[in-house]
């Protein structure tokens, strides 16, 4: 039996004695084949090998690698059913079965899948299953053991229909490629065979090397990290004790202090000696060598550590030589990119991505989709942005805001609209057309669409990929193969056809690898057990949070842990492992593996609130770290607040907190006793501030400014919800406007009066009536056609009940201009019966224009009342200045100034609710008298002077734009306080 078994710690020099080893098979003449975990752990050692001559006789290769030549050295050659395809075979053999609905999800065919493939590994027939079900359910007689019955038909009906189209799935091949070298163990050879970087192994690992070892009797070198009696290491106890048997030679290594550099060597070879170990000591000599980290949020945590791993780039050390080590990696690979992208910090992380989050591959569904009934707007805009599809991409932006703008949902109303402006989009009907003639020809024409879909931006240029491109050449190769696979299963079992909804749908459970994988110039980030083949000088383990690492246990998808006990217990079969017992064990141990591989430098990081503030747990592996050390290490921890901005120096890494009081994770978020956030501004383009100090305001836009000038920014300037429908108060305000305005301009035209009075009541209703229906088709009350009825009742028992109330107060006061239009140029959306008014000049600068709702003149002509509509609250003009709403008043300068008039009031008119008394001001001393709330009534003094201080508010505001004194005010921003962009604005609140 040549098997040699190498054991010890992780520093103890194992990758040494393998590949020694590799060079001792070299030097007899042999071709030995070096098997490694992980992609990036093949590339570094083909690249060791080669420098060291050894290149062209040794290969590199990860497990799949190795299964692959014993398949080919087997003579195996049927066609291997791909993921996708086996899905949906699965997906086939259950959708007639019980509990339909619950089986047929997504979930429960990957659970599925993943049970037959462990089934094949271990060589259970149908049959042995089904008897060993049966078994189980004689004895136990429970209800899951009875519903687990229909496992076994299911696994048997899998196995003919794979025989019926002459396929394999991947397991059952391996498996059946190692019995045949079992039986014909010269197939094989005496190729040496040496796995390294590998903590433990699975069934068909371990099958893999007793079979190469203990019976083809080739010379196999397993390394494992193990020592007995260590608690990081429990976990691989049953692997060491399964190998041992098996190992004609066991070599125990001892830990290597000098695996370590020498300044951190104390601190670094204590930690791997020490954690987890009960009664271990403290050491000092940790303030180079470890180091905490806590952020505010999980953006602050990840700035910190790109701070500080942009300090050791500056500082000399190559990106190679860092590892960012995450539990989860792909949870934060957007953040995570957006931040080092930020910092000029390269990376490579390696992560699942479906099938449908890339480009073609999400235009690719889109265009399937958009061809059924059951096809949405998003699907059709998904495909038409393809990059190439169309040559003016605008196109794409334009259909979208008609069709958001107009509630279309439906791909085949967004078609409609686009052919009525443009051309046919013959490419849907193509791939209708080949859905109608079988599911092979739609595999085809979808394969051809999709290659057609990666070339399209690329036509004629014959360029290279550039890294951010690899991921749709990927895509592109994983949709081939996947449509292949689909296509050909209906050959032999015509019942395996796709149409349209049922290709996309298997499509949608594709993946890829995306991104680069670690290699020269770039920082690894990875999770803990990808460095195991590898060391690094600095590592950051990163999201150490309770729940994450270690992470919970989870239930077994299919069989139950109870029921895997139970049915090895009654039959002999043994399913699966103890995942539940085993879990802290191997969550202790992967933390083991990541702390163990720094050489200088280890940091561990952490967040104390997520990003909305809410607080989060730090995992109780940052405590089993840091009683190893001096009681200052976690006084030392640098800290960076939730929402905080800026980096300091380029390249500087955040300082450490001055004190021990563990920082709030709300940075300066407006609370009590907080400080306020510091401004985001001031603007600096001066194209920008130039236009803003040019600008032609409106009232409301300088109450918008005043509430929050970084809500101004977005909402006024960058325009950003322009692609949306206008909200449904909004649109019911204008539609409320038109029809008041042509129901009292209807009202004068009849009556020779626009005044409200209760002989007008009946005949003003009936205008109201008809202006609503007239005006409707121009202020489409709701995106969704099926709100707009119930919207457009309410709104007119509103206004109803306003006239009625309007009536009611008697106002002597005729309603002379309605919707009056001011500062508008030609285009700009006055109406031609409006007078052509200018701006109002308010000095320093600041020019007015808007429209006011409604001016009302006293008896004589010489004395106006301006009224501003509301939806339902109306301010006080007592809070007017406080709460920055200066439209009324500037609006009452505007009539004195452009129109020649005396405003002598100003009003706030509710349109809905409880309460509808106009609130606002009237100068007691005019001589106009109408019903007031109790104080609204001023001296003639008291009102100039509000509508100074409106003015100086206004200025004030416009002055501050132009300064382009960008500043957060979360405490006005939002409807009772808050930030409406906190991702924009980024102010803490």
């Amino acid at each position: 039996m040549p098997i040699t078994l190498i054991t010890g710690p992780a520093n103890a020099g194992k990758a040494r004695e393998v590949l020694g080893a590799v060079r001792g098979h070299l030097a007899c003449g042999e071709e030995p084949l070096l098997v490694v975990p992980t992609r990036a752990d093949a590339e570094r050692y083909r690249r060791e090998l080669a420098l060291e001559g050894a290149g062209l006789g040794a290969r590199v290769e990860r497990f799949e690698g190795l299964i692959g030549e014993v398949v080919r050295r087997a003579g195996l050659s049927e066609p291997v059913l791909g993921r996708v395809a086996r899905e949906r075979v699965l997906a086939l053999l259950i959708a007639g079965g019980a509990d339909r609905a619950r089986r047929s999800t997504p979930g429960f065919v990957s659970a599925l899948g993943a049970t037959v493939a462990e089934l094949e590994v271990r060589r259970v027939t149908p049959a042995r299953l089904e008897a060993a079900l049966k078994a189980w359910v004689s004895v136990d007689g429970s209800g899951a053991a009875a519903g687990s019955e229909d496992l076994g038909r299911l696994y048997g009906e899998y196995r003919r229909l794979l025989e019926r189209i002459g396929r394999t799935d991947p397991e059952r091949r391996a498996a059946r490629a190692l019995d045949a070298l079992r039986l014909e163990p010269a197939r094989w050879g005496a190729t040496p065979v040496l796995m390294y970087g590998f903590d433990d192994f699975g069934v068909l690992q371990l099958d893999a090397i007793e079979t190469l070892g203990a019976v083809v009797d080739a010379p196999v070198t397993v390394s494992l990290t193990y020592e007995p009696g260590r608690t990081a290491l429990g976990s691989r106890a049953g692997t060491f004790e399964t190998l041992r048997p098996l190992a004609v030679e066991h070599r125990r290594l001892e830990a290597r202090a000098e695996y370590y550099a020498p300044r951190a060597r104390a601190a670094l070879h204590h930690l791997e000696r020490s954690l987890f170990e009960p009664g271990a000591e403290r050491v000092q000599d940790a303030a180079r060598a470890v180091r905490l980290l806590e952020g505010g949020g999980e953006r602050a945590e990840l700035e910190l550590v790109a701070g500080e791993v942009r300090a050791l780039l500056d500082e000399g050390t190559r990106p190679e030589e860092i590892a960012v080590v995450h539990r989860m990696p792909s949870a934060v690979a957007e953040l995570l990119g957006e931040v080092f992208a930020a910092r000029g910090i390269p990376y490579a992380l390696e992560c699942r991505v479906p099938f449908a989050n890339t480009v073609i591959g999400g235009a690719l569904l889109g265009a399937l989709r958009s061809t059924t009934a059951a096809g949405e707007a998003g699907d059709l805009l998904a495909w038409l942005r393809a990059p190439g599809l169309l040559a003016h991409p605008e196109l794409a932006d334009r259909l979208e805001a008609q069709v958001r703008r107009e509630g279309v949902t439906s791909a085949a109303r967004a078609r409609e609209i686009w052919e009525a402006e443009h051309w046919r989009l013959e490419a849907l009907d193509h791939l209708g057309e080949a859905a109608r003639r079988g599911s092979r020809a739609l595999c085809e024409r979808a394969a051809g669409e999709l290659e057609w879909l990666f070339n399209a931006p690329r036509r004629g240029s014959a360029a290279l990929l550039a890294s951010d491109e690899l991921d749709e050449a990927r895509a592109l190769a994983a949709g081939r193969r996947a449509l292949a696979e689909l296509g050909g299963l209906a050959y032999g079992a015509p019942e395996l056809g796709l149409d349209t909804t049922e290709l996309a749908r298997a499509l949608e459970g594709l993946e890829i690898v995306s991104g680069e994988g670690a290699g020269d110039g770039r920082v690894a980030v990875v999770d803990p057990l990808a460095l195991r083949a590898r060391r690094v000088r600095a590592l950051f383990l990163c999201g150490l949070q309770e729940g994450v690492f270690p992470a919970s246990a989870r239930p077994e998808p299919l069989l139950a842990e109870e029921e895997r006990r139970r049915l090895a217990e009654t039959s002999g079969l043994r399913l699966g492992g103890s995942r539940q017992a085993d879990t802290l064990a191997a969550e202790r141990y992967a933390l083991y593996a990541a702390v163990s591989r720094p050489q200088e430098l280890l940091v561990l990081s952490w967040h104390a609130a997520d990003d909305d503030g809410v607080a989060q747990a730090r995992s109780l592996f940052v405590d089993d770290i840091v009683d190893l050390f001096e009681e200052g290490l976690e006084e030392r921890r640098a800290r960076r607040p939730l929402g905080a901005v800026g980096w300091g120096r380029p390249g500087d890494p955040m300082p450490p907190s001055a004190d021990s009081t563990p920082s709030p994770p709300f940075g300066d978020r407006d609370v009590a006793g907080a400080r306020h956030p510091t401004p985001l501004g001031p603007l600096r383009d001066e194209a920008i501030t130039r236009e803003l100090r040019e600008h032609v305001w409106s009232a409301s836009s300088l109450e918008v400014w005043s509430e929050c000038p970084v809500k101004w920014f977005v909402q006024r300037m960058l325009r950003a919800d322009d692609l949306d429908p206008d909200p449904e108060p909004l649109v019911r305000g204008g539609l409320a406007h038109a029809a008041l305005k042509d129901t009292l301009e209807g009202l004068r035209e009849r009556t020779g009066s626009a005044r409200l009075t209760g002989a007008r009541l009946r005949l003003a209703k009936e205008l109201l009536r008809e202006a609503l229906a007239r005006r409707e088709a121009e202020f489409p009350l709701s995106a969704a056609p099926e709100r707009r009825p119930g919207l457009r009742r309410r709104l007119e028992a509103d206004l109803e009940r306003y006239l009625e109330h309007a009536a009611e107060q008697g106002s002597p006061l005729e309603p002379a201009y309605l919707e009056l239009g001011f500062g508008f140029g030609p285009g700009e959306g006055a109406p031609e019966v409006d007078p052509v008014l200018p701006a109002l000049d308010l000095g320093d600068g600041l020019r007015l224009r808007g429209r006011i709702d409604r001016v009302d003149i006293a008896a004589g002509g010489a004395r106006a009342v301006v009224y501003d509509y509301k939806g339902r609250l109306a301010p006080a003009a007592a809070k007017w200045t406080e709460q920055g709403n200066v439209q009324v008043a500037l609006y009452m300068r505007a009539v004195e100034e452009l129109l020649g008039l005396e405003a002598v009031g100003g009003f706030y008119q509710p349109l809905s609710g409880g309460d509808l008394r106009a609130r606002g001001v009237l100068d007691g001393e005019s001589g106009v008298e109408i019903e007031c709330v109790r104080g609204e009534q001023r001296e003639h003094g008291e009102v100039r002077e509000l509508l100074e201080e409106a003015v100086a508010t206004a200025r004030a505001a416009a002055a501050q734009a132009g300064r382009g004194e960008l500043e957060p005010r979360p405490r006005t921003c939002a409807y009772r306080g808050g930030c409406m962009y906190p991702t924009i604005c980024r102010c803490g609140s």
